[in-house]
C-alpha cells in the first residue's frame, strides 16, 4: 500500500506537464552579461495545468513579453527557475492531480529603470 502511495504522489508530482520558455527577441533579452545592466530583479509568474498535466500538454512561456509586462526593456544574465511551491505540491495531492500550478522565477539585471506605463502593451483579451 506504502509503494501505491508512493507512486501516486510521485506522478502526481511530476505529471506529463511542460513548460517551454522562449523570446521572439522583441527586446534584448541575454543570457550573457551587459556592464549597463547592474540592478537585480526577480519576475514571478505561474502556469497553470489540469487533468494530471495533460491540458495543456504544455505552456509556452515568451520570455520578452513577461520581461516587458514587468515592466523592463531589457534583461542580462538570464536565469530561470521552475518550480512547485509546497503550496502547489499540497493542491495537486488533494485534488488527485486535476489541478497541478507550476510556478517559475525569471532573474536577471536591468538598468534600473522601469519603462513608462504608456509604453507597455496592451492587453487586448
Amino acid at each position: 500500500m506504502t509503494k501505491l502511495l508512493l507512486t501516486f504522489l510521485l506522478i502526481l508530482n511530476f505529471g506529463c506537464s511542460t513548460i517551454h520558455f522562449r523570446s521572439n527577441n522583441s527586446i534584448p533579452v541575454q543570457l550573457n552579461g551587459n556592464p549597463n545592466q547592474t540592478t537585480e530583479v526577480t519576475i514571478t509568474g505561474k502556469r497553470n495545468f489540469y487533468f494530471w498535466g495533460l491540458n495543456p500538454e504544455h505552456e509556452e512561456v515568451i520570455i520578452d513579453e513577461v520581461v516587458r509586462k514587468a515592466g523592463y526593456d531589457g534583461l542580462s544574465k538570464l536565469i530561470i527557475y521552475e518550480k512547485k511551491t509546497p503550496e502547489e505540491i499540497l493542491i495537486s495531492i488533494l485534488t488527485f492531480g486535476i489541478y497541478l500550478p507550476h510556478s517559475f522565477t525569471i532573474t536577471g539585471y536591468t538598468n534600473g529603470k522601469k519603462m513608462p506605463m504608456d509604453d507597455l502593451p496592451q492587453n487586448n483579451q
